[in-house]
């Protein structure tokens, strides 16, 4: 891949949102994905790699970081949580290019995290109707994040979240999709601390059933400003038929999204790829290095070959990696 000169960039990950308001059209190919690589695998175990957050902070040596679930851990076995805390001077699709600060990042006690964001000094991780907090360096966080706050779980679970003038916004499953681990929309609650006092805004948010029913199940929603116009990727799946990752837009955050179509699906021949079950999981950013929207996301094969045999995961196996938007 081409190199290019690192561009300035505006400290946190709400200003690298908003930074994309420049870029005209950007989603006019809203579903031209591409992967950089047949198998973009960002790992260090073939296991159960998923829910990845990207933090981007231009002021730090590494603007880079990017925490991954593992098998997550339990009460009984709180001190191996196998969550993975990655960094890089540059951005790279590639793995290779970053390097892996601990293999047993602690959090908290959970399978894994829903969403995080970092607005000024101070870090925020959602999980469970749980808000981590941490102010100092994510190299050294481990162990010392603390529960700041919390958010109604019951409203909004599996929650992706996006800050703008001064409001915190979390969209998050909500009902209750009978097929698998969904909501049957995605509910919209909004709060000045983004620690508490929620305010429930809508349940119908995103509305993948707008004839009733539970047809389809959303979550783990990802969120970015481009332009005047707000998108929205989130989960979807339906009976039979694994997840893929939905589009969405709206020109306001207090207004229903309406779907665009599905922006990437797993390549479900292709049994030497690792995204031949599924893929899910995005959490998207604008990077000004290389000029391009980008998305982490989780890929799942249903043969475990390549990656290797894992029982917990029934002979498959899960891997993070990168999608580009084809639009510069």
């Amino acid at each position: 891949m081409r190199r290019v000169p690192i561009l300035a960039i505006f400290g946190t990950i709400l200003f690298i949102s908003l930074n994309c308001s420049h870029k005209k059209n950007v989603h006019e190919k809203w579903g031209e994905w591409y992967r950089p690589s047949d198998n973009p695998v960002f790992t260090i175990d073939h296991g159960n790699n998923h829910d990845p957050i990207l933090f981007i902070d231009s002021t730090l040596e590494y603007p880079y970081h990017l925490v991954i679930s593992g098998w997550g851990c339990t009460p009984e076995n709180d001190n191996n949580p196998q969550t993975y805390l990655w960094r890089s001077k540059s951005f790279s699709w590639s793995s290779n290019d970053w390097e892996l600060v601990s293999d047993n990042y602690k959090i908290g006690c959970y399978y894994e995290y829903d969403d995080g964001i970092k607005i000024g000094d101070k870090y925020y991780i959602y999980e469970e109707g749980v808000v981590f907090t941490y102010e100092g360096s994510l190299e050294e966080a481990s162990g010392n994040w603390k529960k700041g706050g919390t958010f109604p779980k019951n409203l909004g679970d599996d929650v992706g979240v996006f800050y703008e003038d001064g409001i915190f916004h979390l969209f998050g499953e909500y009902g209750d999709f009978p097929y698998g681990p969904d909501g049957t929309s995605l509910s919209h609650l909004t709060s000045k601390t983004g620690l508490g006092d929620w305010v429930l805004e809508d349940t119908l948010a995103v509305n993948p059933n707008p004839n009733g029913g539970d047809t389809f199940g959303v979550g783990d929603a990802t969120i970015i400003k481009i332009g005047e116009d707000y998108y929205l990727y989130c989960d979807i799946e339906s009976k039979g038929t694994p997840y893929r990752i939905m589009a969405w837009k709206s020109s306001s955050l207090y207004e229903r999204f309406k779907k665009l179509g599905v922006a990437m699906s797993p390549r479900e021949n292709e049994t030497d790829d690792w995204d031949n079950y599924r893929i899910q999981d995005g959490d998207i950013a604008y990077i000004p290095e290389i000029n391009k929207c980008i998305m982490v996301c989780n890929m799942k094969d249903n043969d475990g070959n390549p990656g290797g045999n894992f029982p917990k995961l029934k002979n498959s196996t899960r891997v993070v990696g990168f999608f580009y938007n084809e639009e510069e």
